[in-house]
Parts: C-alpha cells; sequence; structure tokens
C-alpha cells in the first residue's frame, strides 16, 4: 500500500515526466520575512540534477533572498518594494527545462485574540488595548475598516484610539502595511450610544484673598462639552480673556469681588469664585506693595530664586513668554573640570546655577536629578560625573524616552547602579538587579499603582503593587550584555573594565540573555539583540498608565509645592500623556503646564500651598536676589556637608531626602526637604548666612549697597527687605520685631546685616509660598 505522503509527489512526479519538464513543490507559496522554506524539484530529464535561482540569480541574494543548493530558501529581512519573486529549478543538463514557484515574501502574520475594553460608547478619542502575537512597530488597528491611531507597546500588545462615531458591533483587525502586508483575524467590539452629557463650569481657585493691584490666575474647567471656552467677568477689576484677574488700586464698595466663568458652549452653565480684597499692610514704597509678588514667585519655582534684572523680563514679557525665550536660550555648556576632584565638581555646580543665564533648564535639570541619581560618593571622579549632569541638561526640554535610553545607556549610571557588567546566568556575576529596581521604583512608574491624580489605587483598601520580585528579575535579565566602553587602543574585553571616554556602553551580545521575558504585563520575544531588548524595556515602562502621575508628582514637588491637589496632578498626568499633539512624554509641555497652572499661579498662600527651601536653593537664591556670584572655583562646598546636601553627592538612590517624607509633626502634610532641616542644618545655615551678610565680598559675593543706601531710615529699609524678600508680604509683627532689632543696632553696617540675616532666616523667606 502506498501512503498519502509518497502518493503526491509520485503523481507530481509522473506528471512532470509526461510533460518533459520540472516541477517545483510547493507552488505558489507565501513565505514571512527572514524565514526559511524547503523547496523540492521533481525532474523529468535525465540526468535529474537541477540549479537553484531567485528571480534569476543563482543562489540569490540578500535583497531578493538565498535558496541554497538544496532547494532552502531563506527570504529576506526586508521585503523588497516588489515583494512577489520566482524560485526556479533548472535542469543542469538541459538548461532550457526549468520549474517555478511563484513566492510572496509577506510581513509576520498577526494574531488578535482579543481586545480590551470589548464594550465602548460612542464618541471621540476613545481607546483600547489589542492582545495577540506578531506585531509590529508599524502595525495599524483598523476598526470597523477605518485605521485609528495605534500604538506599538511589544509584539504583542498594541493600543489604539480613534472615534466611534455610532452604535453597533464592528469589527477590528489588524493590518501589517505593504509591502507584505497581511491583515489579523477580526474581533469586535460593541459600541453603544453615549448617554448626554449636561454642561457644567468649575473654577479653581474658589476663593482667595487678594492685596489691591494684585494679580491671580483663575482657570476654569468645562465638563460636558469638547469645547472649553469660557468668557469671564469680575464685579470689580479686570479679568483677561485667559482668566488673569487685577485687583483695583482702589478698595471698592464692596470688598468681596465675585469672578464669573460663563460657558461659551452653554450660556446658561457658570461658577464662581470669590476674592476677598485686602489693603497691604506692609509698609512698602508707594506704587511697590506687591508689585514683584507674581514674578517673583514664579521665578522662585521656574529658576533658582529671582534677580530684581530677571523679575522686571518677567514683568515685561509675561511668563510665557519668560518661559518661550529661555527655551530658545543656548545650554549653558556643562564642562569637565581640570581637576579630578569631586570638589571641582561640587564648586562648578554650584556656580553654574547660580549664575547660568538659562535658568528653566538648571532648574528643570536639578529636578529631574532630584529622582534620576546618581552620586558621587561611589562615581568618585568628575569623567564619573559630569556626563550624567549633560544628559539631563540636553533633555530637560525633550522627551522622557529620549531621556531615559541615555541614563540606561551611560556608563555613569552603568557604574552608580551596575548594569555595566550585567550578565546572563552562568556568565560572571549574572544578572543585576539594582538598575532595573530603580528604573521602575524611582525613574518611571513608582511602587503602587496609581490614579490619574497620583492617589493610590485600593483594593479592600490595601495599596495595589506595581511589580513584583519577579518583574525585576526578568527585566533584570533583558538589561544584561551591556558593558563599559573600550579604552583608546585597548583590545575590547567580553567584560571591559571601568571607562568613562565615550558616552554609551557597548553591547556584548554573547553575555546577553537571550530567552523570552514577561514583565509589567509586557512580553519582549525570544531572540532579541541586547539593543531590542533595552528599548522593549523602556518602551514598556514608558507607556505604563502610572507614569503620568507618578512624574507630575515629583516634578510639582520639586519645582511648586509638597502637597499638590489631586485636581493639579491630573492636569500635569494629562499633559504628559498628550502634549496637545499626540506626543506622550514631552518634557517641555509639561514643564510649561506645571508653571502655567492656576495653583501654582495662586497668588495668595494656602494651608497647603508652597514648600520648604532646601539649603542649596536657600544660599543659591538669596546670592540671586543680592545681585550676587558663586566663582567656579568656590570653597563653600564643604559647608554644605554639615547641611545634608553636598552638591553632587546626595547619600543615596532617594536622593539627598525623600520625595515622600512626611511632616513628624503633622503626617497629613508632605514636607521632603524637612528630611534634612533638623537644628544641627538650621545653625549650619544661619552661620553661612551670617559669614555671607559679614564678609559680603568674600565667596559668594553679594552686594549690600541698595540697602546700605537706606541704611539710617528703619522704615524705608525694611520696606526694601519687604520688597525683595517677600514681594510686600511682610506680617505686621515680624515688621514690628525687626524695627525694635534694627533700630537697636550702634551703625548703618550692622543695622543692614541685622535686617538681613532676621529676614533670610525667617520661615517667612525659608518656605516657597
Amino acid at each position: 500500500m502506498i501512503s498519502t505522503c509518497t502518493l503526491v509527489p509520485v503523481l507530481i512526479g509522473q506528471l512532470a515526466l509526461a510533460q518533459g519538464v520540472i516541477a517545483i513543490y510547493p507552488a505558489p507559496t507565501s513565505v514571512e520575512k527572514g524565514t526559511t522554506r524547503q523547496f523540492s524539484s521533481y525532474v523529468a530529464v535525465s540526468p535529474n540534477g537541477v540549479s537553484w535561482s531567485v528571480n534569476g540569480i543563482t543562489g540569490g541574494n540578500s535583497t531578493i533572498g538565498t535558496v541554497t543548493g538544496a532547494g532552502l530558501y531563506t527570504a529576506p529581512a526586508l521585503i523588497p518594494p516588489a515583494n512577489v519573486v520566482k524560485i526556479r529549478a533548472t535542469s543542469t543538463s538541459q538548461t532550457s527545462v526549468f520549474g517555478e514557484s511563484a513566492v510572496t515574501i509577506s510581513q509576520p502574520t498577526p494574531y488578535l485574540w482579543s481586545s480590551y475594553p470589548n464594550t465602548l460608547t460612542t464618541g471621540s478619542g476613545r481607546t483600547i488595548q489589542l492582545d495577540g502575537r506578531g506585531f509590529l512597530p508599524q502595525s495599524i488597528v483598523r476598526v470597523n475598516g477605518v485605521p485609528w491611531m495605534t500604538t506599538y507597546l511589544n509584539a504583542t500588545t498594541l493600543k489604539a484610539s480613534g472615534d466611534l462615531p455610532s452604535a453597533g458591533t464592528f469589527p477590528i483587525t489588524v493590518f501589517q502595511p505593504d509591502p507584505g502586508g497581511l491583515v489579523s483575524e477580526a474581533v469586535t467590539i460593541k459600541v453603544t450610544v453615549a448617554p448626554p452629557q449636561l454642561v457644567s463650569v468649575s473654577v479653581s481657585p474658589a476663593s482667595i484673598q487678594l492685596a489691591l493691584a494684585g494679580t491671580n490666575q483663575f482657570a476654569a474647567t468645562v465638563s460636558g462639552s469638547s469645547n472649553q471656552a469660557v468668557s469671564w467677568t469680575a464685579t470689580a477689576g479686570t479679568i483677561s480673556a485667559a482668566g488673569l484677574y487685577t485687583a483695583p488700586a482702589v478698595m471698592p464698595a464692596a470688598q468681596v469681588v465675585t469672578i464669573r466663568a460663563t460657558s461659551v458652549a452653554d450660556a446658561t452653565k457658570s461658577a464662581q469664585a470669590s476674592v476677598t480684597l485686602k489693603a497691604s499692610t506692609g509698609g512698602g514704597t508707594p506704587g511697590n506693595n506687591g508689585a514683584d509678588l507674581t514674578a517673583g514667585r514664579f521665578l522662585e519655582q521656574a529658576a533658582f530664586g529671582p534677580t530684581p534684572t530677571e523679575i522686571a523680563r518677567v514683568q515685561s514679557l509675561g511668563t510665557n513668554g519668560w518661559l518661550d525665550s529661555q527655551f530658545a536660550m543656548p545650554e549653558t555648556v556643562i564642562p569637565l573640570p581640570l581637576s579630578n576632584q569631586s570638589a571641582a565638581v561640587q564648586s562648578q555646580t554650584l556656580s553654574r546655577i547660580t549664575i547660568a543665564p538659562d535658568q528653566l533648564r538648571q532648574k528643570m535639570a536639578w529636578a529631574l536629578g532630584q529622582f534620576i541619581v546618581i552620586s558621587m560618593n561611589k562615581n568618585n571622579y568628575p569623567i564619573e560625573y559630569v556626563p550624567y549632569q549633560q544628559i539631563l541638561s540636553r533633555n530637560a526640554f525633550g522627551k522622557y524616552r529620549t531621556l531615559l535610553s541615555d541614563i540606561a545607556k551611560s556608563p555613569q549610571m552603568g557604574k552608580y547602579l551596575d548594569m555595566a557588567n550585567s550578565n546572563k546566568p552562568g556568565v560572571a556575576s549574572g544578572a543585576n538587579e539594582n538598575f532595573p529596581r530603580e528604573l521602575m521604583q524611582l525613574f518611571t512608574i513608582g511602587l503602587y499603582q496609581l490614579n490619574m491624580d497620583g492617589s493610590t489605587k485600593l483594593v479592600n483598601g490595601q495599596p495595589v503593587l506595581n511589580y513584583t520580585q519577579t518583574d525585576v528579575r526578568q527585566v533584570a535579565l533583558a538589561l544584561t550584555g551591556w558593558t563599559y566602553p573600550t579604552a583608546p587602543g585597548a583590545t575590547p574585553r567580553s567584560n571591559n573594565w571601568e571607562e568613562f571616554s565615550q558616552p554609551v556602553m557597548e553591547t556584548r551580545p554573547a553575555n546577553h540573555d537571550t530567552t523570552q521575558k514577561t514583565f509589567l504585563g509586557c512580553t519582549l520575544p525570544a531572540g532579541q539583540t541586547v539593543q531590542q531588548d533595552l528599548d522593549g524595556v523602556l518602551d514598556c515602562v514608558f507607556n505604563h498608565p502610572n507614569i503620568g502621575p507618578f512624574l507630575a508628582t515629583r516634578l510639582v514637588r520639586s519645582l511648586v509645592t509638597s502637597n499638590p491637589s489631586a485636581a493639579y496632578i491630573q492636569r500635569i498626568a494629562t499633559v504628559f500623556n498628550n502634549n496637545g499633539a499626540g506626543v506622550r512624554g514631552d518634557l517641555l509641555a509639561v514643564l510649561r503646564a506645571i508653571l502655567t497652572d492656576a495653583e501654582a499661579r495662586q497668588d495668595v498662600a494656602t494651608v497647603n500651598s508652597g514648600k520648604l527651601k532646601d539649603p542649596i536653593y536657600t544660599i543659591v537664591s538669596f546670592t540671586r536676589m543680592m545681585n550676587g556670584s558663586i566663582a567656579p572655583g568656590t570653597l563653600i562646598p564643604w559647608n554644605f556637608v554639615a547641611m545634608g546636601e553636598t552638591p553632587a553627592n546626595p547619600a543615596s538612590v532617594f536622593g539627598y531626602y525623600s520625595p515622600s517624607y512626611r511632616l513628624p509633626l503633622n503626617p497629613a502634610f508632605f514636607g521632603p526637604e524637612y528630611q534634612i532641616y533638623t537644628p544641627t542644618e538650621s545653625v549650619v545655615l544661619a552661620n553661612m548666612i551670617s559669614q555671607m551678610i559679614n564678609q559680603p565680598s568674600s565667596d559668594p559675593v553679594i552686594d549690600l549697597s541698595p540697602f546700605a543706601a537706606v541704611a539710617g531710615n528703619t522704615a524705608q529699609l525694611l520696606d526694601l527687605v519687604d520688597q525683595k524678600f517677600f514681594y510686600g508680604r511682610m506680617p505686621a509683627a515680624m515688621r514690628t520685631s525687626m524695627a525694635t532689632a534694627v533700630d537697636a543696632s550702634y551703625d548703618n553696617n550692622q543695622r543692614v546685616q541685622t535686617a538681613l540675616y532676621l529676614a533670610v532666616l525667617s520661615g517667612q523667606y525659608q518656605t516657597q509660598f
């Protein structure tokens, strides 16, 4: 009995003999790019040897694919524009006799298993997640035949967003684009009609107190309509179309002003806020009571404190105009110090953040460095640390995904968190977990799952972990195979010695784990390169839903306030997720949103607003307001050792202080900087301030002349102190106490020293609010 498997080629061979030609099996067929297919020939001539070719080229080539003498065809890694090729077997004895098979080179076949959610309501901007396998970065999701904006997460997961204009049950497919495009089998999604939303309006802040002629930014949110436009009115004073309110200079008959925002979409819907006007009690010079408040507070957040010149620039350009000018400003170069000592880096850092003109970049780079941390307590020499500062500076206004990549591949971070020479199991020391753990815990998503407003998700009253030790191990395997750059003139080693002369580590495929890795709901397929696995890890954490609220909380606490409202965090997280042009992780847009948010621009302090100034910020901002400078070779970094904030030398991966530290006497409030503000640190800071004031020509250099010019008049001296350091907000009781102390001084020089010392050491000054 002849089996079916034997019968088919026998029949084909007989047919070939009958026709006097060569038959090829299979014919026609398709082959996915980069894969192989075995072809067989059945020859009706004698002798029966054949030669194999692709599109007439014996053996083929890398563009159209190759074929061996035994008929094993390997499709090219990249699909050619003409993706149908001819595999030919030609008789070696009669070259005019041949057989051909048409082969279509295709993309990998996409398999689609499910969508989440599988039920949605009609509307725009709907988002779904698709699970399957064989997905590509260029895969396109189609819903009811309409392409949606598609985001590739990994080979098994896609996200897509688009519009659902009507109800029904619609097919979802994944299309691998041409050439060689294939379409998956469909899954379905059910779309129901969204219930009508009622328009409503809310105004933030709802109630404030404001000095005469003061300003405050209001924000309106319209729910139930895509049209967010509102019209503003005020019963006294003026309010711009953007919601910037300016109080009247003279107290009106009604001390409480009503601010109203009315929806443009539905004029019957509005909301209001109240402003209680207060006459100034600061005693400042006429026309200057609180006049610098808005600009001064803005520069405390957007820079390392205001200078008289920068206050004038903000007042001239407006906050957005000043931001635009800073975004366009050339980056201050961060050179490698000539001295090979850590002190050189520390002094250079203090000098740069004090005098660099691109203050916004300096402040943002500093803020990023508070949670993406390396330290000279391990990376001892400048070459091991300064390039890290350069990465933060270069990416301060860039894309967060790029920053993550630059940091991950830098030999400086490779040393600090041990990713350099992290190898697959069985090679040297094995996969190191330090960088994988901190990448998730500190750089991107945090320990616990978050809502968009930064609050912790709870299940049965308990927080939900973002990742497990298994996730850490899987990420560690994915990040194996990196080593230090090869030193100039040296021979590359499997694991290079420490070397920092190049900006990027090198890959060692032999040390890389190539198994499949699964973590955080993402899967990296087996067989990927070192770079592909790194990209897969970074793409996974970058697209994690936690990253927006996590980073929003870190940056707002660093720049504006230790206790932001949930609504503030949600607004910033939303901008991180989408800058308005479909771009995720745009740090420029995030920074602008943080600094122009209504909560940041609220000039009247509330119980929740503000943050403690840390020692470095206190000294630098005081120097800047005094038109001073810190020399690049300054010897003052040692002063900060006893204050717990040695420049470039944070104690641990958590920085100088924990971003989640709470006030010991009032745990309801966060106060990160208070973790290093003990009685000891406060005395050291007071001594340094005293030294600066008493030795104004030493380093730091400060200018006392404006205060010396009015030193003989207590009222004028305190007016100037109030203007410079409190923007007209000096409390009356504080002014009385300071006047008593100033009047007890024995000469004008001591009067100035007393006034400045008491002002800068006051809680009113050391709290940024």
